[in-house]
């Protein structure tokens, strides 16, 4: 016989019943696991460092037409991470994987370079390497002769005067192989010297001329963004920053594992505040607008830290300082304008509502933002970050989202809350993030009291929120249970991504601690939904 809503519902809230589902769907899962363990493919030997960079360089030197611009702007970046893991390796007892150096003439035989240019390009390399030299070298560059490319022997020489220290003659060397018509690389060349030196007005000179801005602009490289942010050209910010975004959605299993922590959290919200299922598409539609916040954050970031502006510090006075008024003020801000279209939408709309449609924008935020932490951490902060990183966002965009929509409403008895309301959360964020910082000594232990406090505390006024304004529609299943079977969910779904990438041996060294450390946020959750 099928259960009533009321039924339902109320054996939803028995706490026997509900952790005798979460056993049963985290048991499920845990089988699966099981069963990954055995169907897992043998484990593949990821290429070395050496391997990859092989693969790199040999992929130029076969193209057709044999781009020699692109193969010296390789060698060069090859070289340079050489000398500074050398230097690293010599002076911090470096244990990790030895890079080695390119075996550079078996490399370029695959070319149809003549021996003379093998032979300079060899030398070349091992001088911007080892930072010596030869004093017959740089005349050998400047009379070399490349057939088809005429302005990169001089650019090859101004190189080696740049590494000669004799940066005004390097600069002049540039920017005579770049009066060339096949001077492209020589103009990059010169810009990056002039942005490296600190020389903002030949910086401005120079690509003041479309032939020098086009060249810097024409390779979507660091040099790109280092003359985006000089210039503050939001449009190529912007650009680089969306291509950015999307290369990072292309991670389809770490995309994945964050899509579902962000629906346990958007179900389970949309639960406690009692919303009737005819009014989440408002909710939903802020999902992807907290997504492209994002690239919003990381435009403002590019603005805010050019120029001697912001950055971080080792200390903990300035660390705090960039916190709040450089991460905490930018990503609140950029939440709270993607927001804007909702609440127009929203004009007519209840305040619970408002409140979801802004925690969602959070959710979004956070959906995107976990992608690259979850890459970094081969999966092992999805259960942190579900339960810390996807709640504050989405709560302090939700309560600030919730105060703009009230003095929209209201502007007269509402304007200094919203205020109180937004600086509260901006320096709330930059205290969280403080937290988690490492800047030395008793000082660490002593900061990271404060997680606890800062999480907690925002969760109790977040859920006082939503049961002051919560809506009255019937649900079949508790808040806290679409909670717990979706962290159950969550847990099995992580537990069979470890086991099938790692092996059971490591899954469990990840996935143990995460679940011990994530116990007392869990409960605090579950807590706080079953009061709303």
């Amino acid at each position: 016989m099928l259960l009533s809503r009321r039924q339902l519902h109320a054996l939803s809230r028995d706490p026997a019943v509900l952790w005798r589902a979460v056993l049963i769907t985290f048991g499920a899962f845990f089988l699966t696991a099981l069963w990954a363990g055995v169907q897992r493919p043998p484990p593949q030997t990821p290429p070395g460092i050496l391997d990859l960079r092989n693969q790199g360089i040999r992929k130029i030197l076969q193209a057709d037409p044999l781009d020699r611009a692109a193969l010296l702007r390789e060698l060069r970046a090859d070289a340079r991470r050489t000398a500074l893991w050398q230097q690293h390796a010599e002076t911090e007892n470096d244990e990790g994987e030895d890079p080695g150096q390119l075996n550079l003439p078996r490399l370029l035989a695959l070319s149809p370079l003549p021996a003379s240019e093998q032979d300079a390009i060899v030398l070349w390399y091992a001088a911007i390497i080892s930072g010596k030299v030869p004093p017959d070298l740089i005349p050998r560059m400047e009379s070399l002769a490349m057939p088809g490319a005429p302005s990169l022997p001089r650019t090859m020489a101004a190189d080696l005067q740049r590494l000669s220290l004799d940066y005004q003659r390097a600069l002049a060397s540039y920017e005579a192989a770049g009066a060339a018509p096949d001077g492209g690389e020589a103009r990059r060349r010169a810009v990056d010297l002039a942005l490296s030196r600190g020389w903002a007005s030949e910086a401005d000179r120079l690509l003041a001329q479309p032939a020098y801005y086009e060249a810097v602009h024409a390779v979507p490289d660091h040099l790109s963004e280092e003359t985006a942010r000089h210039q503050l050209d939001v449009r190529v910010l912007l650009r680089r920053t969306l291509a950015y975004s999307a290369s990072v959605l292309h991670k389809t299993d770490f995309l994945l594992l964050s899509i579902l922590t962000a629906t346990v959290w958007f179900i389970s919200l949309h639960k406690a505040c009692r919303l009737p299922r005819r009014q989440w598409w408002l909710s939903l539609a802020g999902i992807p607008l907290g997504m492209f916040s994002t690239v919003v954050t990381l435009v403002l970031m590019d603005l805010q830290e050019a120029r001697n502006g912001l950055s971080d510090s080792a200390l903990a006075g300035p660390a705090l300082l960039y916190q709040i008024a450089g991460v905490g003020l930018r990503e609140e801000f950029s939440k709270l304008l993607c927001l804007l279209p909702l609440l127009w939408l929203l004009r007519k709309g209840s305040p619970a509502q408002a409140l979801m449609a802004a925690s969602c924008t959070g959710l979004g935020f956070a959906l995107k933002e976990n992608i690259m932490y979850y890459q970094s951490s081969d999966g092992s902060a999805v259960l942190g970050r579900y339960l810390t990183a996807n709640f504050m966002h989405l709560a302090m965009t939700g309560l600030t989202g919730h105060a703009l929509f009230r003095f929209l409403r209201y502007p007269k008895n509402f304007g200094p809350a919203f205020l109180a309301t937004f600086c509260g959360m901006v320096m709330l964020h930059g205290f969280y993030n403080f937290s988690q910082g490492a800047y030395g000594g008793q000082l660490d232990h002593e900061i990271s009291r404060l997680f606890p406090f800062i999480v907690g505390g925002l969760a109790w006024y977040y859920f006082q929120t939503i049961r002051q304004d919560q809506d009255r529609a019937p649900e079949a299943l508790s808040a806290q249970a679409v909670f717990l079977l979706g962290t159950a969910v969550v847990m099995g779904t992580l537990l069979n991504f470890l086991v099938w990438e790692n092996g059971w041996g490591m899954a469990l060294e990840a996935f143990i601690p995460a679940v011990l450390s994530a116990a007392m946020l869990c409960w605090l959750f579950s807590h706080l939904l079953r009061d709303a």
